[in-house]
Parts: structure tokens; sequence; C-alpha cells
């Protein structure tokens, strides 16, 4: 009779990788180990011991680390008895069906190690034998010895030559206490049915008894069974106060070991660590079955069912990882409702706070609960402005689809359409109420800003007209290029905000037919008609605060900016021209401090005095310009005074506090 041959080198290359899971090889032996203690009912007396082997290596830095090379894993279990040894040699064998077996295990062992060694004292008839194997892929399964001994049953299973790629996984913990922790949770489904398994793991001088691990929760385990179209599954609630998990879990078991974890942060709502009074802890949730023992895969790191419902797999697979998931959610949110509600309100908090001080925002959180879903109770101001924007414009969206619903509902009555229209304007009202409030805040922030920058430094100097010029309006900038909320030149007069084209510290021979390379700070175009010409025209120049001397009458440089700007046509960014006429009206503002020299040039050309005395007004009949030279302080106090009832409505009286990461983010 022919043998079916298995190609060795073969069946390990085709193992799936386990690369989430790099110790899987390594929990593969343990299990081996306890079901070796199952054989001969010595679970309550046997005991496993897994020992870390290092050596010293140096890494790039030049610093020695200790390098985990092999793992022996030590039971006094049944052992490598004939009818295991022939197992053994069986690929995919059905000896250890009934524990859910699949008779693949060990190749994972090749996966991740060159060699595994392998020496087993087991009882035979009245005697003890003692077995040596050696497997490894270039020289497949090689019984080294086989002979009589003396001495207890023991087995010792060398998992050696830990390969690179898999060493260096994230999931190739590197402590005693991180490589202990994960065992202890691969095999926690075995002490939640009551199996006191005596696991301890030894790493030179250092010992972690699995046992005492258990101790730390056991406490903490709630069970509870559903059902799921007649198939029961059990839940474990469990509060881990020592995990390499960083998140909150659904582990899906089969025979007792658990083989998929599943992310519920987003179902309950946070990630993070809840506070219990001995300390911090994650939840999981532990769900077995026979559904699950029925479906998990031969490699035992997923399950044959599919996540969701769909044609190819819903005859097959009644139940898919989706229904589970959503039966455990409801119970875990029941079961962890005290600490969820701590959290929640930490939640509200952090929001609270944060919009109060960005009211543009305020509406956000009613009209949209789930931003809650998406924070944490630490999540930066930077995080909660991302998520707040992102369902203010969601918000906004759906606004417009109901109302283009309500054109074309076919509703049957006025009342039902009055209805619904009732609730889309309020909620228009509220956020149109909060991008007000953002607007007005600010605003606020500018003047605060502006007021600021015109006070003398800490080096006892005054700044640069540049930085107040590039407040009110970005050098080197034509209005096209900037969002509507990127200048400000409502801080000298509303009607600036309103023009049609504007250019900032840009050369007349770049922008007009004239030749002349003079740079007027703002030059704004306003009441632009179908002819392309402009009603009327700002100019403005800026001058360092408490400057006292200057090349020349500020005035006059304006007047000879207006008599360019009147002399060529300026030329729009798509190259047509754009005209003035006699009826064009100028404003032409000066924007400095009112020093002795600038009062000096306002007298002799007999300009009027402004309200309280901070600046000058003259109207030039030959070029119809309105000349204004304002003090820096005018502007602010008339801002403020402008905006007192708004910032009063607000409760903004001083500085305006708005983070930095409220301001809307550009397009």
């Amino acid at each position: 009779m022919a043998h079916l041959v298995t190609d060795l080198r073969g069946k390990v290359a085709n193992m799936p990788d386990f690369r989430q899971e790099a110790l899987l090889p390594l929990f593969e032996a343990v299990i081996n180990a306890v079901q070796a203690l199952e054989d001969i009912k010595a679970e309550a007396t046997g005991e496993v011991t897994v020992t870390i082997n290092r050596k010293a290596s140096k890494k790039k830095s030049g610093k020695q680390e200790e390098q985990i090379i092999a793992f022996d894993i030590t039971d006094n279990g049944i052992g490598f008895t004939d009818a295991n040894f022939n197992s053994f040699l069986t690929s995919d064998s059905t000896l250890k069906l009934e524990k859910g077996g699949k008779g693949v295990g060990r190749f994972t062992w090749l996966k991740a190690f060159e060699r595994v060694q392998i020496e087993s004292v087991y009882k035979n008839g009245s005697g003890y034998y003692r077995r040596k194997i050696l497997f490894s892929i270039p020289e497949g399964i090689v019984e080294k010895e086989n002979i009589a001994t003396d001495g207890a049953g023991s087995t010792t299973i060398r998992l050696q030559g830990f390969r690179k790629e898999y060493r260096q996984l994230p999931t190739a913990y590197k402590t005693t206490t991180k490589i202990a922790q994960r065992i202890f949770e691969h095999c926690l489904s075995y002490y939640i049915t009551g199996k006191a398994l005596k696991i301890r793991v030894t790493d030179g001088d250092n010992t972690v008894y699995l046992p005492d691990l258990y101790d730390r929760v056991k406490q903490t385990i709630k069970k509870e069974t559903f059902i799921i179209k007649g198939e029961m599954f059990s839940l474990s609630h469990i509060r881990l106060y020592s995990t390499h998990q960083k998140m909150h879990n659904m582990v899906l078991c089969a025979h007792s070991r658990d083989v998929i974890s599943i992310d519920l942060a987003r179902q309950i709502g946070t990630s993070s660590q809840f506070d219990e009074d001995d300390g911090k802890f994650v939840y999981c949730a532990y769900i077995a079955g026979d559904y699950l023992d029925a479906n998990v895969t031969q490699s035992r790191t997923a399950f044959e069912f599919p996540d969701e419902h769909g044609e190819l797999f819903g005859a097959a697979y009644p139940i898919s990882a989706a229904e589970i998931g959503r039966s455990v959610e409801g119970l875990a949110r029941k079961y962890l409702d005290r600490y969820l509600k701590i959290v929640e309100e930490k939640k509200r908090d952090l929001v609270a706070r944060f919009v109060e001080n960005n009211p543009s925002l305020r509406s956000v959180p009613h009209y949209c609960p789930e931003v809650y879903s998406e924070l944490e109770p630490n999540s930066s101001s930077e995080k909660v402005n991302e998520v707040l924007y992102k369902y203010k414009g969601k918000a906004e969206l759906s606004i417009q689809a109901r109302g283009a619903s309500i054109l074309r509902s076919q509703a049957s009555s006025v009342e039902e359409i009055e209805t619904e229209y009732d609730a889309i304007t309020e909620q228009i009202d509220d956020f149109q109420k909060d991008n007000l409030a953002r607007y007005v805040t600010l605003r606020k922030m500018i003047i605060d800003l502006l007021e600021k920058k015109i006070e003398i430094n800490k080096s006892g100097k005054y700044l640069n007209e540049d930085i107040i010029h590039d407040i009110i309006f970005p050098r080197r900038s034509i209005s096209c290029e900037l969002l509507y909320e990127e200048h400000n030149l409502w801080l000298i007069d509303e009607q600036l905000t309103f023009h049609e084209f504007a250019f900032s510290d840009k050369p007349f021979n770049e922008f007009s037919k004239v030749l002349s390379t003079e740079r007027p700070d703002v030059v704004c175009f306003a009441e632009i008609d179908d002819e392309r010409t402009a009603r009327s025209v700002s100019v403005l120049e800026f001058k360092k605060p408490q400057r006292t001397s200057f090349d020349e009458d500020p005035a006059r440089q304006l007047y000879r900016y207006v008599r360019r700007i009147n002399e060529r046509e300026v030329l729009l960014p798509n190259g047509r021209e754009l005209y003035t006429n006699q009826s064009t009206r100028f404003y032409c503002y000066a924007i400095c401090d009112i020093t002795p020299a600038i009062r000096e040039y306002a007298e002799n050309s007999d300009y009027a005095v402004l309200n309280g005395e901070r600046g000058f007004f003259k109207y030039n009949r030959t070029l119809n310009a309105s000349t204004y030279v304002i003090d820096f302080d005018k502007i602010v106090v008339d801002a403020k005074r402008r905006h007192k009832a708004f910032f009063e409505k607000l409760g903004i009286h001083g500085n305006a506090r708005v983070t930095k990461a409220a301001e809307e983010p550009k397009v």
C-alpha cells in the first residue's frame, strides 16, 4: 500500500503567518504540556515550567542587550508515549481532536524557530523510557534515542534558534513579566473553567507564577450566558490590572484557548484604562461556546465564519462575528456601567471647557452627541477641535439634505412640513449663532493682538510697521489669494471688508501700466461696475508706532499713489483692466501715532481734528479724496466700541482666550 508523504518544508511554508502573535509557537508548546497533564489527570499536581534562554548581544548603538534565543517548556505529564510519538509523526493527526487539536501546532514551531529538541521520559508498562527527538526542516523528525531509564515522567521541549523575522516583532515581548502575562491570557480560559494550572515562567533569577496572576483577577470575574440563533455562548467579564493589552478587548476562544482579540474601545466608548480603587484596569470579555469550538481554523489564529453575513457564507455559518460582537457590546456596557458613567462625565466636562472658550462649536455636542464616542477623557484640545469640526461639517450637510428632502416631500399636510421645517430652522439658528460667536471671538483676539503689537516690547522698542501691516492685510498678497478671515481691514473701516479687489505691498508695475516700483501698503477697489470701473478706492499707509521723523508728509505720499492709480489702468489677476474716472471716490488712510511731527503736518495743511483728538481729517477736492490720519490707539478704541455689545453678550470682556486649535482649519 502506498503512503501519503508530507513535504515538511512545504507544510511549514504554507502555514499562515502569525506576525500579530509572534509567541504562538510558545503558546502551542505550553498547551501541549497542559494537555499532557490532562492525559494522566494530573492538572492539580502537575506543573509546567517555561524557561527563557538569552544570550548577550550588541545593538547598533553599541549597548549590550540580553536577546531571547530559545524557550524550554517542561512538564511532568504523560510524555511522548508510542501513541503520542506516532501522532507527532502524522501530519494533521486527529489524536487530540476532542481537545481541539488540529494536528498542526508543532509546525508553527519551525515557522519561528530553526529547530526543536525534545527529551521525554514516559511510562511504558511497569517501567520508564527516555525518548529524544530532533525536529527541523532539513532533517525532519529524527528519533535520536528511545531507551529504558529510571525516574519519573517528564518532558522538555526546547524551541531553539528564534528566527529574526519573528524575534524582532513587537509581539515577541522582551521582558519576563510581559511574556508571562501573555501566556497567562492565552490560558486564561482554563483558569476561568476552574482548572488550577501550575505554570511558572523563569528567566534567570526572575520567576512569575501564573496562579498568582489569576488571584489578582479572579475576584473580578463575572460569568453569564447569551444565546444567538439557538447557539449558547458563555461570557466572562474580566478586569486585567497588568496586561500587554492597550485596549479593551473581546477575546473569542476555542477549546479553552484564546484565538482572536477584537478591539472593543469604539463599542464601549473609550480606549482609556478604567480607574479602580487598587489600580487601573483593562476590560476583557472572554467568549466561549460550541459554535466557536466547531469553527476555529486549523492554525487556531482565526475563525472560519465571516465578520459580517454575505450570500456566500450565510447558510454555512449562521452566526457572524459582528452578531457576537453586538451581543457582547450590550452586556459589556451593562457590566461597566459605573465606570463608563465616570468616563462620560469626564468627556462632557472636557468638551464643555473647550466650547466655553470656543463658542463657535457650542451647538455641535448637542446636535451631534456622537462626538463623545471619538474622544477620550484626556484628549488634547487639538483632538477635540478636530472631532467637533468634523461633526459640525456633517451636521451642516445633514441640514442641507433635510432641507432638500422637504422640497421633494410628498407630505400629506402642510403641518407635517412645518414641523420638520421648524426643527431644521432651530438647528440652523443655533449653528449660525455659533458661527457668529466664533467670528466675534476671533475679532476680539485680533483687537487684543493689535493692541499688544503697538506697545513697547521687552527690549524697550516699538515693533516695525510690518507686523501691524500683516495683521490688517498680509504683505505681498492679493485678495483672491486669501480666505475671507485672513485679512482684518474691518479694523480700519467695516466697509473695507467688502472690497472686490485688493493688493498689498506689491509694486505698481506689477499691477498696472505704471512703471513705478513704489509699493503702496494696501490698495482696495470696491463697487466695481459692469464696465470694470471702481466707484471707490481705499489706499492705506502704515508707519512705525511712535515714529518721530518722516521723509515726507504721509498725505503727500498717499496722494502720489492716488495719481498713479488714476494715470494708468490697474490690471486684474486675469489680465483685464480695472479703471477709475472722475467720479471715483478715494479714501486715504495714514495709520500712525500722532507724534509732534504728524501734528505739525496736519496743522500746516489745515486738517480738521477727529473726535477724541486722536486723528485728523481733510477732503482733497481735486483728487476727490477723503484723507484720514488715524492714531493706532484710536483704531483699537473704536474697534472695541463697535464690538462692545457683542463681547458683553459672549462674556469676553477681557482678553479673548481661544485655543490655537480652535482656529477653523484652512481649506
